[in-house]
């Protein structure tokens, strides 16, 4: 995983940067975007075709300023969760971003030895439709990793539905005024009630 990128970068200037590092050296690429403002939210899942390759790019590109939009960004990378061009297709064709426009979409490349190697693939079609709907019902969460200090154990998610939009179905009914005292009391009681039962 590619991290710390400059949120007004393209996944086709993420292409190019690794090319001049590593021409044609990758088979997947997902540059993680924000539906609302369109900007990446400075992650993308890469897969490099070998180690050597992955080894050359952080030895190049590891800890460098990106040196775009007037970025004092760093480049830093990470392990994912999800490891291998197949495992990572398998995590995304049944995902609702593939409905999403061309450019925000999950890109792979050819992997084999050969004249296509590292060139545009088509991705392959869902299989899990049910799947897919779930990812569609669930898109608004989305976790930027290691925000907090690169831990990963207090989440962030951006894009989630605002407040005041969420369902209200679990909320307490409200109290009427004239009622509050009266359901004080009540529940003092009950307190007063319970402990002596526990003793």
């Amino acid at each position: 995983m590619i991290k710390n990128i400059p949120n007004k970068m393209t996944d086709k200037e993420l292409i190019t940067y690794i090319n001049k590092i590593c021409p044609r050296r990758i088979d997947f690429l997902y540059l993680r975007m924000d539906f609302q403002n369109g900007c990446n939210v400075g992650y993308a899942f890469v897969n490099f075709i070998s180690v050597e390759d992955l080894l050359q790019f952080a030895k190049t590109a590891l800890g460098e300023k990106w040196n775009l939009y007037s970025s004092e960004k760093v480049l830093q990378m990470s392990y994912a969760n999800y490891q291998g061009k197949e495992a990572l297709v398998e995590k995304f064709k049944n995902s609702c971003i593939m409905d999403e426009r061309e450019e925000w979409r999950p890109k792979i490349f050819y992997s084999e030895p050969g004249p296509k190697q590292g060139l545009p693939e088509e991705f392959p079609k869902p299989t899990h439709m049910r799947r897919k709907e779930r990812s569609s019902y669930n898109r608004g969460a989305l976790f930027v990793p290691g925000i907090n200090g690169g831990t990963g154990q207090h989440k962030t998610f951006l894009n989630a539905t605002p407040s005041h939009q969420r369902n209200s179905s679990n909320r307490p009914s409200p109290v009427p005024q004239g009622d509050e005292r009266r359901q004080r009391k009540s529940n003092h009681a009950n307190l007063a009630h319970s402990d002596a039962d526990a003793q």
